[in-house]
């Protein structure tokens, strides 16, 4: 697994359009949250009761609230906001995908052309691949959700219905994260001409050192995490800001990072 990380780590290298591209994605989506969630919570803040209001002013701005969500429209403008943004969301993944996908599988090209002509080539069937892995991820919520409910109705308290529903948690993340990887798999398949049955196929034979080599990026990104986020903590001022500012480029490197790791997998394993 070592040799197809130190290969994954040097193709990443090779990567930094596409490292780019996804850094300004991630930035230009966060301001647009970030005002979005300005517009709304900041005007609402202000009618906020301070600490030195009574309680039942408190009372009465929760009850006004209440009404205003349940009794009126005011909530509906936000709620088409949100879908949009979701659905927004859901067409620029895939298109971004399939110009990394197809940077990584076409490397001889120069590389802002094979970024855009991946999305040009790639839209539709990487969009029908993210729909598709999309749904088969919730499909088991179809059954989870009634029976979550079963268990907080018949529950003596909170805490003893979620850890009855933790392990059924824990098996859609394991669940997801299994998808998410044969989906990468299938992505390879559709960027590179290469076949999904075989890909696929390639894919449960490897499934062992393919979820290892996950695993270790996943933990190399919590790290990278858990440092970034405790070196602003102890050094407070421009060095925390510059590390602050730079985690999201070397967490975007780090997802590269771990794409073209399984890559190297898939070329070796279908080469040898």
């Amino acid at each position: 697994m070592t040799s197809y990380i130190k290969s994954g780590f040097l193709a990443a290298l090779a990567q930094p359009f596409a490292t780019i591209i996804l850094f300004v994605y991630q930035m230009g989506w966060g301001i647009l949250l970030y005002k979005l969630v300005q517009g709304v919570l900041v005007p609402l803040m202000h009618r906020f009761p301070g600490a030195d209001q009574p309680k039942e002013a408190l009372q009465l701005f929760l009850a006004e609230s209440q009404f205003q969500i349940m009794k009126t429209d005011l909530i509906y403008p936000y709620l088409w906001w949100l879908a949009a943004l979701l659905l927004l969301r859901m067409l620029l993944t895939p298109l971004l995908n399939s110009g990394v996908y197809y940077s990584l599988t076409h490397s001889e090209q120069n590389a802002g052309y094979r970024f855009f002509r991946g999305i040009k080539e790639l839209m539709l069937p990487f969009l029908l691949a993210y729909i598709t892995r999309i749904t088969l991820t919730a499909a088991p919520l179809i059954w989870l959700l009634p029976k979550a409910q079963s268990l907080f109705t018949h529950s003596t308290s909170f805490e003893e219905a979620a850890l009855q529903l933790l392990p059924w948690l824990a098996g859609m993340l394991v669940y997801g994260f299994l998808l998410h990887l044969m989906f990468m798999y299938i992505q390879f398949a559709l960027a590179g001409n290469l076949g999904v049955l075989s890909t696929v196929i390639t894919f449960i034979r490897f499934s062992l050192p393919i979820m290892g080599i996950a695993l270790i990026l996943l933990c190399s990104a919590g790290l990278l995490a858990g440092i970034t986020f405790t070196a602003t903590y102890l050094w407070a001022g421009l060095v925390a800001l510059i590390i602050y500012q730079l985690f999201p480029l070397f967490h975007i490197f780090l997802q590269i990072w771990a794409i073209t790791s399984q890559f190297k997998l898939l070329s070796a394993k279908l080469n040898g």
